[in-house]
C-alpha cells in the first residue's frame, strides 16, 4: 500500500509456502479483526492466477494496483527464501541519509552490483544515540516476475512473508514477550525470526523442515536418524543466534509455533536436550471476531497472510514493501513511453510537414512561373488546363499531419512506435514494439476504430530476446490516398 493512501476498511493477504497458495480475507470492525473468508491450493494443482480466480480474482484485469469498493485492498507476501535480511547499526539522522546508508550497506553485504537488488528497510528504536536498521533485500529481476504472477490480485504491497508470521504470532500466541525469536518449520524449511514488539528485526531461513525432523517429531529422539537431524538443527540454530547477536548474558526466549499437535513437543524436548531451550508457543482463536471458525490448527496454517492483513488495516506501508520500487519503476515507464510516442509522432510530423512545405513551395513558384508567361500567349487553354492539374493532384495529397495526429491520439499504454512510412499508392506501414502481444492486439483494434483507415494488418511479430518485448509491423490503408488510384 502506497503511503499516501487511505487506512483500508478490508484487505486480502496472500502467500505461497512450501505445500499451499493460502489467503484470507479480513474486515476491521469497532474492537475486534474479523475473518471473512480463508482459502488454499495445494501448490501442484496450479498458480498464482489459478489461486486468484480460487479467491473471486479476475487474472485477465491485470491491474498495477486493484481498487476495491468499500475501502479493500491486497497484500502478498513474497517467499522468505527469496529475501536476504541483514541488521544494522547506524547514527539517528534524516530519512533521505538513512537511505543512503542502507544503500551502500546493501551493495557491500550483498554479491550483487546495486542494478540487480531491491531494498527495503526500517528503523527501530535503539540506545547509544544509534538507531538499529532492519534491511530486506531481493534479486530485482525475481521481484518483477513475482510482480507479474501476482498481478491479478492487484497488491498495493508485497512484503516478506514472515512479517506475516510475526505479526500473527505478537498478536493471536500465548506470549507477550517484547523481544523474543520464533520458530515456524515448513515442510522444507524453517523461518527464524528475531521479533521485537511484533515487527522482524532479523531473519534467516534454514534448509530444514518438517519432512527432516517428522523422524523426531513422530518418534521420542532415540533412533540414530532422530540424533542426527536435531544435531544439524541444533547446529543450524545457534549459527543463526550468533549472526542475531545472541549470548547466554543477553539471551532473549526461543518460541517455537506450534498447532497443539504432539510432535512438536517432542522437537522441543531435542532441543532442549542439544542446549537450546526452546518452548512451544500455540494460537488462542479468541483473539479474532470470525464468521468462519478457526481452529488453533486454521490459526497456525495461516499465519502468514493473517499477521499480513492485520499490519495492512493498521495503516499505510506497515511493512517492509519491496513492491515500492517496482511500482515507481512501472510509473516511470509509462510516463517515459507516453513522452517517448508524444516526442516521436512529433518529431516525424514536423519532418513530413517541413517536406510538403518545401514541395508546395517548389511547385508554387514553377506554377507561377509558367502560368505568366501562359497568359500572354496563345496557349492560355493549356496554362489553365495545367492549372486545373495541379489543383486536382493537390486536392489528392495525403493528410500526413492528420493521420499522425490520428494515430498518436489515443491511449495505448506500451506500445512505442518508431517507424512510419507512407507513399502515395502503397499502404502505410508502422513498426513499432509492445510489452506484449494482447497490447499489440489492442493497438490493431484502436487503429481499425478509425474513419479513414482500413486493411490494418500485422505483417510480421519479433520477441526481443534482451527487453522480452514484442516487436511487430503493421500496414493500412489510409483513405485513397494509399491505393493504386492515387498516384496520379
Amino acid at each position: 500500500m502506497s503511503r499516501s493512501a487511505k487506512t483500508a476498511h478490508s484487505v486480502i493477504a496472500a502467500v505461497r509456502d512450501d505445500a499451499a497458495f493460502r489467503a484470507v480475507a479480513l474486515r476491521k470492525r469497532s474492537d475486534c479483526f474479523e475473518v471473512l473468508w480463508a482459502r488454499s491450493m495445494p501448490v501442484e494443482e496450479g498458480n498464482w492466477p489459478a489461486f486468484a480466480a480460487v479467491c473471486g480474482l479476475s487474472a485477465a484485469s491485470k491491474p498495477a494496483a486493484r481498487p476495491v469498493q468499500g475501502g479493500e485492498v491486497s497484500v502478498v507476501g513474497v517467499d522468505s527464501t527469496a529475501v536476504a535480511f541483514y541488521r544494522i547499526a547506524a547514527p539517528n539522522v534524516g530519512r533521505d541519509e538513512t537511505a543512503a546508508i542502507v544503500r551502500m550497506q546493501a551493495e557491500s553485504l550483498l554479491p550483487l552490483p546495486a542494478s540487480q537488488i531491491e531494498v527495503a528497510w526500517r528503523t527501530l528504536p535503539s540506545a547509544n544515540g544509534t538507531a538499529d536498521v532492519t534491511i530486506a533485500a531481493a534479486r530485482r529481476d525475481f521481484l518483477h516476475r513475482f510482480a507479474e504472477e501476482v498481478r491479478a490480485f492487484g497488491p498495493h504491497a508485497i512484503v516478506p512473508a514472515c512479517e506475516g508470521t510475526a505479526r500473527t504470532w505478537h498478536e493471536m500466541f500465548g506470549e507477550r514477550e517484547r523481544q523474543a525469536l520464533i520458530v515456524s518449520i515448513g515442510v522444507r524449511h524453517t523461518q527464524v525470526c528475531l521479533v521485537l514488539n511484533g515487527s522482524v528485526a532479523n531473519s534467516a531461513v534454514l534448509d530444514i523442515g518438517m519432512a527432516d525432523l517428522s523422524a523426531v517429531a513422530e518418534d521420542n529422539g532415540d533412533r540414530p536418524e532422530a540424533a542426527e537431524v536435531i544435531e544439524r538443527f541444533a547446529q543450524d540454530m545457534h549459527t543463526v543466534l550468533t549472526a542475531f547477536g545472541w549470548s547466554e548474558s543477553t539471551s532473549w526466549p526461543i518460541f517455537l509455533l506450534s498447532d497443539g499437535a504432539d510432535g512438536v513437543d517432542r522437537i522441543v524436548a531435542a532441543l532442549d536436550g542439544a542446549g537450546l531451550t526452546t518452548k512451544v508457543s500455540v494460537p488462542r482463536p479468541q483473539t479474532l471476531g470470525s464468521t468462519v471458525g478457526l481452529t488453533p490448527v486454521d490459526l497456525h496454517r495461516y499465519r502468514e497472510p493473517l499477521g499480513l492483513g492485520l499490519m495492512t488495516l493498521d495503516g499505510p506501508a506497515a511493512g517492509l514493501d519491496l513492491f515500492g520500487a517496482i511500482r515507481r519503476a512501472e510509473r516511470e515507464k509509462k510516463v517515459r513511453s507516453a513522452w517517448y510516442s508524444t516526442t516521436l509522432a512529433a518529431v516525424i510530423a514536423a519532418v513530413m510537414l517541413l517536406v510538403f512545405v518545401a514541395a508546395s513551395v517548389a511547385v508554387d513558384f514553377a506554377s507561377e512561373k509558367r502560368l505568366t508567361a501562359l497568359v500572354g500567349r496563345p496557349q492560355f487553354r493549356e496554362a489553365s488546363e495545367r492549372q486545373t492539374l495541379l489543383r486536382t493532384v493537390a486536392r489528392y495529397r495525403p493528410d500526413v499531419l492528420g493521420l499522425l495526429a490520428e494515430i498518436s491520439a489515443g491511449e495505448n499504454p506500451g506500445v512505442i512506435l518508431d517507424g512510419f512510412h507512407f507513399r502515395k499508392g502503397q499502404a502505410v506501414t508502422l513498426t513499432g514494439q509492445a510489452d506484449n502481444a494482447e497490447q499489440m492486439w489492442k493497438f490493431q483494434t484502436y487503429l481499425l476504430g478509425h474513419k479513414g483507415i482500413e486493411d490494418v494488418t500485422i505483417t510480421n511479430t519479433s520477441s526481443d530476446s534482451k527487453t522480452k518485448k514484442i516487436r511487430f509491423t503493421m500496414v493500412f490503408d489510409y483513405k485513397n490516398f494509399t491505393k493504386k488510384g492515387a498516384e496520379l
